[in-house]
């Protein structure tokens, strides 16, 4: 793997780890200021303000207890400076909006980073999840 494939995924795991400690002013600085994030209902934020805000309420809530464990991570490079990072997640510990406990849920997350001097940020995000038995992967 390229040094540059390693930082990109280092960012994706800092994604999850910043998730994971429910710590939202680390998991904003994660993205460029004119960020946007489509999340998997299809809500649609713009701005590094409005992503990091969206967060704070979910996990304030729904995601308070919540786990996100990486399972995949394949990054690739369609021009300089620019990566496209798609990771398989599980999320679990994450509630109703009436504090019920929910089953795991399974989803693929894009990331879209750009590289900003020594660092890459995430410019745009797109998170899907995974509807079991509504597609099939092929073997």
């Amino acid at each position: 793997m390229s040094t540059e494939a390693v930082e990109v995924t280092c960012v994706v795991q800092a994604f999850a780890d910043c998730w994971n400690r429910h710590d939202m002013d680390a998991f904003a600085e994660l993205f460029a200021p004119e960020a946007e994030f489509v999340n998997v209902v299809g809500l649609w934020w713009k701005g590094r303000a409005e992503i990091k805000g969206a967060h704070e309420f979910t996990h304030r809530t729904l995601f308070r207890s919540s786990t996100l464990e990486l399972e995949e991570v394949a990054v690739r490079f369609p021009a300089p400076l620019l990566a496209l990072a798609r990771c398989r997640w599980k999320l679990s510990g994450h509630v109703t909006p009436e504090g019920e406990p929910l089953p795991p849920r399974h989803g693929v997350l894009l990331n879209v980073l750009r590289r900003e001097g020594d660092r890459w940020l995430i410019v745009d995000s797109q998170n899907t999840d995974i509807i079991e038995g509504v597609v099939s992967r092929p073997q």
